[in-house]
């Protein structure tokens, strides 16, 4: 075997270092959401809707929205950076798509990078399934958004 010649890193892990067309536009907002593709319209959009500004109290301003195509991945260290939240919600995004080695507790509260993680499954997929929609509020999106259980996360950090 001749080692010159290995892989030692993929050539699809340069996506990590190169500049994400998906974060073209954001600006600093204090929660970052993170969900598969949907199309404007659709049951998705009007779940996402429901949880962020009826569930969680949020207006528009107060975060940012990132689309993943299939299989799309974008650096979290630019994500980071570029719109510095306080919270991320993942709907279908796993953390290996933002180059990120965690496990995440599912529909709970997690800590990680001095930011809080609730990664959860589709929008489809919870609006289908009640009890794991449950779950997300009761365990993730109220204790954060509601109870503060974590104190004022839509505050800029200073």
């Amino acid at each position: 075997m001749n080692i010159l010649n290995t892989d030692i890193i993929k050539n699809d892990q340069d996506v990590f270092w190169e500049n994400s067309p998906l974060l073209t536009g954001l600006a600093y907002h204090p929660v970052l959401v993170l969900t598969t593709q949907f199309e404007h319209g659709s049951l998705e959009e009007e779940q996402l809707i429901g949880i962020l500004k009826s569930g969680c109290r949020l207006m528009e301003e107060q975060y940012n929205l990132i689309q993943f195509k299939e299989d799309t991945k974008a650096a979290w260290h630019q994500m980071r950076e570029l719109v510095e939240p306080r919270v991320v919600l993942l709907f279908n995004i796993s953390p290996a798509q933002l180059g990120i080695a965690a496990l995440l507790r599912l529909n709970e509260i997690n800590s990680f990078d001095d930011c809080y993680w609730v990664p959860s499954l589709s929008l489809g997929q919870l609006a289908q399934d009640k009890s794991l929609k449950g779950q997300l509020w009761s365990n993730g999106l109220k204790p954060l958004f509601v109870d503060k259980i974590r104190g004022e996360v839509l505050v800029k950090r200073g």
